[in-house]
């Protein structure tokens, strides 16, 4: 006897031959598929201790959302109407503002937000900049996921110069600053790695992320070459993940891709490597990439419009990328469904051509091409035998979902994240018909709403959550004279 049998449905496997079973079911045993195929032939070979039956319902891979951020998801929307400072204003924030409990309760919320979409494996970089002089940060987030039964990958390392640098805990009330060095940061990131790496069943992982590739660059300006700081954070980097057996995550924009391979030794590029936005990147750049088998992920957003990521031309050279959400602030959901038309439009738009990034290739990038991004491709991405059981099931008996034929299109072109049923991870039913099992979910809204409360008081965040004058009955929005500067000097 199996544990799991999903049968009657449409099973869309993401497999080499991308195979669409039209009356399909999924065999589960011991948190792995044991058999992809058609539901008579299942239900023959197999007897199990939960049948799920998926009737008008499409079935296919847990969504993996390669890049998003830890401690966002309190602070949706706050200073959206400050948009060119809301970097340093919730920098700011994480360095200083939050306690270490706030990252228990963000990470639930969090993890419970892309549950509720259908992402099975999430990366969360902690806080804008990732936030690594002490442990506890990724310790308390991590741990949030793994009660709420998501996968995750913990993503810490240090920010961008100067050094030292100022951050602080909360103890008894009280905020505590320290000055720390940049080998400190090192040193609690190689920790977190230690603690997480592969950890709970290994549905947790980290890997090693510095803020960016290159720390010195501006992209609008003259690029002259590597600093000496570049090249020994590189290798640091390159230290710790040979150390560790792990994976290297980070940003990158235009200029860095063509300064970083200059460091023939500890480039930050390579198989092992997975880049986020990659955005004003120039073609000799996009090539570096491919040549070099970086992967790459990017988010839909404004920023595309000016400095957009070459994501058709990269494909066409052979490199992998996948589509990510950047959730969840400012103003951006855990939904992969909106993630993938969103960046459809982009590119489209920018290309003015109306075919680039079909259906099929769009699903591909927030499954089996997402799984290689982040290293996991032989265990995740699709439904085939071998691999852990993380499947998602999507509810097809809608208005909007109807009629049922040419199954991808429908779910890429008109499903969002709130039609998704059923969620399994590595074989263990977290969600049944949109009912979480795994936590009360009321109390986590409940939580997670004091702490945002208690963090917003604390950070002075409210001035920066109030219309301003210009929200109402304007065509244009202008920065008034209440919101002209953040509440805090930059770093």
């Amino acid at each position: 006897m199996i544990d799991v049998l999903l049968v009657n449905g449409v099973v869309i496997t993401m497999d080499k031959d991308r195979r669409v079973i039209a009356d399909g079911a999924v065999a589960i045993d011991d948190g792995r598929i044991v058999e992809v195929g058609d539901t008579a032939q299942l239900t023959e070979k197999y007897t199990a201790e939960r049948v799920i039956d998926c009737a008008r319902h499409c079935v296919l891979p847990g969504f993996i959302d390669a890049h998003g951020h830890g401690g966002h998801s309190l602070f949706k929307t706050i200073a959206t109407d400050n948009i060119n400072d809301w970097m340093p204003i919730i920098t700011n924030v994480y360095k200083h503002e939050v306690t270490d409990d706030f990252w228990y309760y963000e990470g639930k919320l969090s993890a419970l937000e892309r549950l509720k979409a259908g992402i099975t494996t999430g990366v969360s970089v902690l806080g804008s900049m990732p936030r690594s002089d002490d442990p506890v940060v990724a310790l308390n987030h991590a741990q949030a996921y793994v009660e709420v039964g998501v996968r995750e990958i913990v993503c810490t390392g240090p920010c961008n110069p100067p050094w030292p640098h100022p951050f602080s805990r909360w103890v008894d009330g009280k905020k505590v600053t320290k000055e720390v060095t940049y080998e400190e940061v090192l040193a609690g990131a190689e920790a977190v790695i230690e603690a997480l790496h592969h950890a709970n069943s290994d549905r947790t992982r980290a890997y090693i992320t510095p803020f960016v590739i290159v720390t010195s660059i501006n992209p609008s300006a003259q690029l002259f070459g590597l600093t000496d700081f570049d090249r020994y954070q590189a290798r640091k980097i390159r230290e710790i993940a040979r150390k560790y057996d792990t994976r290297i995550h980070s940003d990158a924009f235009g200029g860095m891709i063509h300064l970083a391979v200059q460091d023939k030794e500890y480039a930050l590029l390579g198989p092992d490597v997975h880049l986020q936005h990659c955005r004003g990147i120039s073609f000799d750049e996009a090539k570096i990439l491919a040549e070099t088998g970086t992967n790459v992920s990017a988010s839909p957003g404004f920023g595309q419009i000016n400095d957009w990521t070459p994501i058709t031309e990269l494909l066409e050279m052979g490199a992998t990328v996948a589509i990510t959400t950047d959730g969840t602030s400012p103003m951006t959901p855990f939904d992969m469904f909106q993630a993938m038309r969103r960046m459809q439009l982009l590119q489209q738009a920018a290309l003015r051509d109306y075919f680039y990034l079909p259906p099929g290739k769009l699903l591909e990038m927030v499954t089996i091409d997402a799984a290689r991004c982040v290293g996991w491709d032989d265990e995740l991405g699709s439904l085939e035998a071998g691999k852990k059981a993380d499947v998602i099931t999507v509810n097809m008996q809608q208005a909007h979902l109807t009629p049922e034929t040419m199954h991808v299109q429908r779910l890429v072109y008109q499903a969002v994240g709130g039609d998704v049923n059923h969620v399994i991870v590595d074989g263990q039913l977290v969600m049944d018909q949109r009912q979480v099992l795994t936590v009360d979910e009321q109390r986590i809204l409940t939580e997670a709403n004091e702490e945002a409360a208690r963090t917003i008081a604390r950070a002075g965040l409210a001035a920066y959550m109030q219309p301003g004058k210009y929200f109402w009955g304007h065509a244009r929005a202008y920065l008034d004279e209440g919101r002209a500067r953040p509440l805090f000097s930059r770093d």
